[in-house]
Formats: C-alpha cells, structure tokens, sequence
C-alpha cells in the first residue's frame, strides 16, 4: 500500500507537475508551480505510477486532501473535500463512465489504469464550471497527450514489470509510432492483485484480475489541429470484497471517443474543441462464485445481481482572446442508462429491479473568463444544467411481483407514483488569483462558487428490499430527492524561493439539500414512513457544512537533501439533525525526507492519521463501529539508473508491518466494518524506454 516515494511526495507537497528525463543523471526533482490556485493541480501519472501497490484508488491516496474508500482490492473509490460518488467529476480522456455497481464496487476510476494516462488533474471544489455538472467536491481529469513528432526517433516504446506482496504481478507496455502528419498509440496492461496479510498477520480478501488496453489513431495535418479517434478496453475478474456482502466475478468496461483540438484560429487567434464518446460496463456480482453463501435452514442463499450501464455524451467548445480576457464557452450533453436486477439463484426467478431502467439526460450551457490585471487574474463563470430523469420501470413487477414504485410508496410519504424529475440548474464562480513576483514568489488566491449537484440514479431510483437476520433490510432512492446546492468559500497563500517553499488553503462548504444516506428510522420526521424500519436505508435533503485546511512544504537542508511534509483537514456536519458527517477523514500527513545524488535516490517518509472520534454515531452505533485510532506507518524506497534506458525500484511500504485501517473504508452493516490496510509490502520494479 505505501509507495516509492521519490517522485510522488514532491508532486504532493507543492501540487504541481513533474517528470524524470530517460537517460538522464537522477536528481531531486526541480518543481516549478504553473498553478498558484491550488484548487487545481496537474500530476504527470508517471509519478503517481512508482508504488507497490498500482491499484488506482489507491494511488490516488497520495496526494495532499484526496482519500479513497476500501472495500477489497480494487475500485477504492476517492474522496475529496469529505465528498465522493457523483460529487466528484471523473473524467477519462474526455469521457465519463458510469459505474456498474449500485454498491459502488466498480467506481469510475477503477476503469482508470493510470499506466495508459499521461497526466491527471486533481479539482478541488469549484475552480471553473466548464468541466462538467455538478463536482461540488472537485474533480479527477485523466488525460492522454499528443505524441511529439521526432523525425530521429519515430517509434518509441515502454515496458515495466512490477512485483509485491501486494501485487503479484503488474506488467505494461506502450508502443506509439509518430509521423508529420499523424500516429498511432498501442498501450495494454495486465494485473493480478493478492490477497494480502494485515500487520496482524491476518489474510484480507483483496484479489482481483485486470485486463486493460487503448488504441489511439490520431491525424495531425498542422500544429493547430488535431484529430483523434480511440477505442479501450477496462475488464477486472475475480474481484473480491470483504467489505461487502457480494464479490464481483465481472466488471468490464469499454470506451469510444472521437476528439478534435483547433488553436490558433482567425485573426483573435481562437480555438475550439469538441468530444463525442460512448462507455458501457457490464457487471455481475453475486455471494456464491467467490465465497460460500449464506445457509439458512440447511440451504443455501444464492443472491446475484446483473448490471449494465450506457453512457453517452459530447461537448463542444469555443475560446477567444478579447482585450484582456480570455473568453470560453460551449454546449455539453449526457445520457446515462443504468440497469441492474438482483436474481434468487436459487430459482433464477428476479426480486427486485434495484435500477428499473433509470435514464439521466444532462444537457448545458456555459460561459466563463480569465481577466488579467496586471498582476491580478479574476474569472467569472456561469453555467446551465437541464436535467431530466425517469425510471421507466418503476411500475414494472419482478418475477417474484416487487416493484420499485412499491418500495417508493411504502417509504417516502410525499411519493405520489411520479417517476420522472425535471430541474433546471444555475452555477456560477468567481476567483481572484494574484501573483507577486518577489524574493518570496508570493501567489495568492480567494474564490466563491454556487454549486448545484443533482441526485445519481442510486439516490433517486434505487429499489431493494429483503430482511436480514430478522430485521428489514430495505434500501430505497427517493424520486423526490432535491438537487444539493452548495455554496462554497476557498483561499490560499503560498510562497517558494531557491532552497524552501510551502502553501496553505482553507475552505468552507455550506450546503442546502444536501443529499443524506440514512437509517429510516433516524428520519421518520422528514418524510420518512415509520412502515421502514429497523436497518432500512434511505435517502433525505438535510443541511450541511463541510469545512477543511490544508498545507505543505519543500524544504531543500543541502545540496542533496530535502524535507518536505503535508497535511490535510476535513469535517462536516450535517446541521439540520446537530449530527456528524460519516466518511470523513481525520487530520492525516506525512513527512518525507530525501537524499540523492546523481546515480541513487533513497527516501523515508512517514505517514500519519489521527484518531476520527468524530463519526455519525446514529447512521452507524458506537456499539459496532466505534472511533478509529490513529495510526502511522513507516516507508523507505530507492531509485537507481541500471543503464541509460533501463531504470531499477525497489522500497518497502509500512516497514514495521503496523496493523490499522483508515477512517473512510467501507464495509457491510451487521457483517464487516473495516476492511484492514496491507501490512509490510516489498515490492520492486523494472521498466525500459525503448
């Protein structure tokens, strides 16, 4: 789990990009911030790459003010500012994915193999209104680059091999070939994941297999355009979730897109873009394939849900240079399908339609400029949602006669058998950033945004009942649901001279509507009917307030040392019920320190966490979740240049084989609730430019 931290600490401490030259002497890497508004920070993957543990979620972990939630090995789903799900944006070279998983085991980053991207920016809040809806926590952008054309050197190539206790094996290949005028990129991936041992010793269900590969075939007749067609693959077996009550036998994935890029047009020297894309995933997960399943009266409970999802979008953008500003704006649409049915594989007859053919139709409209004043930069930006949605099976009975529109009636007193909602949502952002060039290299930075952040298909259409050990086990998406609307205050303050750097930002978060999962009965004075019960899981519009801090520093001792360290606060209260927020973090970091000369580099880092006492004690009793302690693990790591094409890495995560898990990892009520971190990881790895 901890990871090779040579590279990575670097990036997470002052937020900004960095590579390593093939070929070239190692040193400490000189990192030059292109983004005083810490809010948005681009990371070059290949950084994020040098870890035992290459899971993407996980990867994620690294970096100052993003967490992610365990369920098994595969498909930790992130957080950002205590916000995940669909209040993040993710977004794949242009594209979004749905994932297949009502349960969320197949985030959209677990379609994400970071060895096939370039670069991924980290949002965090509300920057900008151009990426996408909603993303009132921020955001992840994956992206692929234009290949460079190199006369001397047309095609080019990369393989790596990775192992550890963690990961069985990694392996990875790309192969672009480059012309004038056009080329074509081939990249695939193949990795086992183990079951791995806690520092208990004890063995955490954590395997999986992924199979994963793109293909880009892109035409560039000039500098100022270019043409790209691409097609991937993301397919995981045998994945296993000791966080869940089912494992996943199959999540695949696909992506098609096709994207243009125009600069430098016209007399204002304009440009546009546009995307069209199209994913799906299949996904079936049930409890009898990877597990033994659950007897009851000497049989056995066989339980399996098939899922699909169809997402399909585009978006079209201008940009132009007016006077001091630089203007852009354009038009974005998606629709996303989702279906998913849960079987009794004891009789193969259906129970319930948990997505009874939900449909989302987004389609926008936005405008937003940068306006230079010297030394002052102010953008200013609107945009328009128009939703519409529909389960258009709500009223369509299973095999065994339940309908969604049953489960809605019996929950919520306010349903009334409508099963489509329309909304029509305003955003808007202001920022100032000012950068004063100095001894100090001052950059400051101040915003405000209004964010509206409509329900997933989950939070409004999800229909499943059943009991469980005698007590109702209902889970049930509310068709009335509000769309959150979040008001959101950030600023930040950094400086960096030649030998020390270091920054700092705070943010507040007050929420209308916010979209609360809840125990029914917690809620049975906000429309919930006292006919759910017991453990059945609702969804309400509450109030909320989310706030955080976060800081780092770069800290050069001597010519071939360096200090650096981090750290990242959160909480949130849900205001209306005088509760805590569930799934936030506590106060963690690490400190890392580095010596390097021009053949080795070899790091230490320590990583750190503070007890989270602060939990939603009526979502989840003391009595079986309680708080979780503090923890704090130790890492070393090396990096050496074997030959000048050939690079070598060996480390060791969590050296002193500590046994903890972290404050947002899931697990099933009445079964499991926390799923352990590894313990002691070695690990190695070997990678060649060809």
């Amino acid at each position: 789990m901890k990871t090779n931290h040579k590279l990575m600490t670097t990036l997470m401490l002052l937020n900004t990009p960095f590579a390593i030259a093939s070929g070239q002497p190692l040193e400490a890497i000189n990192v030059e911030e292109t983004h005083s508004d810490l809010a948005k920070t681009n990371i070059e993957t290949q950084a994020l790459s040098n870890t035992g543990n290459t899971e993407t979620g996980s990867l994620l972990r690294q970096i100052n003010g993003v967490e992610a939630s365990r369920m098994g090995g595969h498909g930790l789903d992130p957080i950002i500012r205590g916000q995940s799900q669909s209040q993040l944006n993710i977004i794949l070279d242009g594209a979004t994915i749905h994932a297949g998983c009502p349960n969320r085991m197949d985030p959209p980053t677990s379609y994400a193999e970071i060895s096939s991207f370039d670069e991924v920016t980290v949002i965090k809040g509300v920057p900008s209104v151009k990426n996408s809806a909603g993303g009132s926590g921020g955001g992840l952008l994956f992206k692929r680059d234009k290949p460079v054309y190199n006369p001397e050197k047309s095609v080019s190539g990369k393989v790596s091999a990775l192992k550890s206790n963690v990961m069985n094996y990694d392996a990875n290949a790309k192969m672009t070939a480059v012309a004038e005028q056009g080329y074509l990129a081939i990249q695939a991936s193949k990795k086992e994941g183990n079951n791995y041992l806690d520092g208990d010793g004890n063995t955490v269900g954590a395997s999986f297999d992924t199979t994963q590969g793109h293909i880009d075939l892109g035409w560039t007749p000039s500098e100022n355009h270019h043409l790209k067609v691409s097609h991937e693959i993301s397919n995981t077996s045998d994945a296993v979730y000791p966080g869940a009550r089912m494992d996943s036998p199959k999540s695949d994935g696909t992506i098609s897109r096709i994207q243009y890029e125009g600069e430098n047009l016209g007399n204002q020297k304009g440009a546009v873009s546009f995307s069209i894309y199209q994913s799906k995933v299949d996904h079936i997960m049930n409890n009898f394939s990877l597990r033994n399943p659950p007897v009851m009266m000497g049989n056995s409970i066989k339980r399996e849900t098939l899922a699909d999802t169809k997402t399909t979008g585009g978006k079209l953008e201008f940009s132009h240079r007016i006077a001091q500003s630089d203007i852009s704006y354009g038009l974005q649409t998606e629709n996303a399908q989702l279906d998913a049915t849960l079987y009794n594989r004891n009789n193969n007859k259906s129970l319930f339609l948990m997505w009874p053919e939900v449909t989302t139709q987004t389609n926008s409209i936005f405008i937003e400029a940068d306006t230079t004043f010297n030394k002052l930069v102010l953008t200013t930006g609107l945009r328009y949602d128009s939703v519409e949605a529909e389960a258009a099976k709500a009223n369509v009975a299973s095999d065994m006669n339940k309908k969604a529109s049953s489960l809605y009636n019996n929950v919520y007193s306010d349903y009334n058998n409508d099963n489509k909602a329309s909304e029509g949502n305003l955003n808007g952002v202001f920022r100032a950033t000012y950068n004063l060039e100095n001894a100090s290299n001052t950059s400051f930075f101040a915003g405000f945004s209004r964010t509206n952040r409509t329900a997933s298909a989950t939070e409004r259409y999800m229909a499943k009942g059943g009991m469980m050990r005698g007590k109702q086990n209902f889970w049930v998406g509310n068709p009335n649901i509000k769309p959150e609307q979040h008001n959101q205050f950030d600023i930040g303050l950094s400086q960096k001279n030649n030998n020390f750097g270091w920054n700092v930002s705070a943010w507040l978060d007050n929420v209308n509507d916010y979209i609360l999962r809840d125990l029914a009965t917690n809620q049975y004075d906000n429309g919930i009917n006292a006919s759910a019960k017991d453990k059945s899981e609702v969804y309400v519009n509450v109030n909320a307030q989310l706030l955080g801090l976060e800081s780092s520093f770069n800290w050069k001792l001597a010519d071939n040392i360096k200090l650096m360290g981090q750290v990242s606060y959160t909480e949130g209260r849900n205001t209306t019920d005088d509760r805590n927020l569930a799934s936030i973090s506590p106060l963690n970091g690490n400190l890392v320190t580095e010596y390097y000369t021009d053949s080795i580099i070899v790091g230490a880092r320590i990583n750190f966490a503070l007890e989270q006492s602060n939990i939603d004690k009526y979502y989840t009793p003391i009595s079986q979740y309680g708080k979780t302690d503090a923890w704090n693990t130790l890492d070393f790591y090396t990096e050496t240049e074997i030959s000048k094409n050939w690079q070598l890495k060996v480390g060791v995560d969590n050296v002193f084989d500590s046994s903890y898990y972290r404050a947002v990892n899931r697990g099933s009520l009445g079964e499991t609730y926390k799923v352990n971190e590894p313990g002691r990881n070695l690990w190695l790895q070997v990678s060649a430019e060809l």
